[in-house]
């Protein structure tokens, strides 16, 4: 259970509760312990808390890749011709 605190309170620090610390805003709080998780749901009760859902990826896949070049060059882009002037097009039309 993973929960986000969203305003910051003094808590347990262990299992007996003899030990306290205070859980700060926007701390993610990882609660594997059933001492923990009674401590975080008391937390999301009161509204101090919110419980989080983190989402990663399971397994990580590296991959080599090779790249062939080929001999054969790309082929060029043509030239554009240029749009005539509009002098030239008055001259040619009249």
């Amino acid at each position: 259970m993973k929960v986000k605190i969203m305003v910051p309170k003094a808590g347990a620090s262990n299992e007996l509760g003899t030990a306290t610390r205070l859980y700060e805003k926007d701390e993610v709080v990882d609660a594997s312990e059933p001492w923990q998780k009674e401590i975080m749901e008391r937390f999301v009760e009161n509204g101090w808390a919110m419980e989080i859902k983190v989402v990663e990826p399971k397994e990580t896949i590296t991959a080599e890749a090779e790249v062939v070049a080929s001999e054969k060059e790309a082929p060029k882009p043509k030239a554009k011709k240029k749009a005539a002037t509009k002098s030239k097009a008055k001259a040619k039309s009249e």
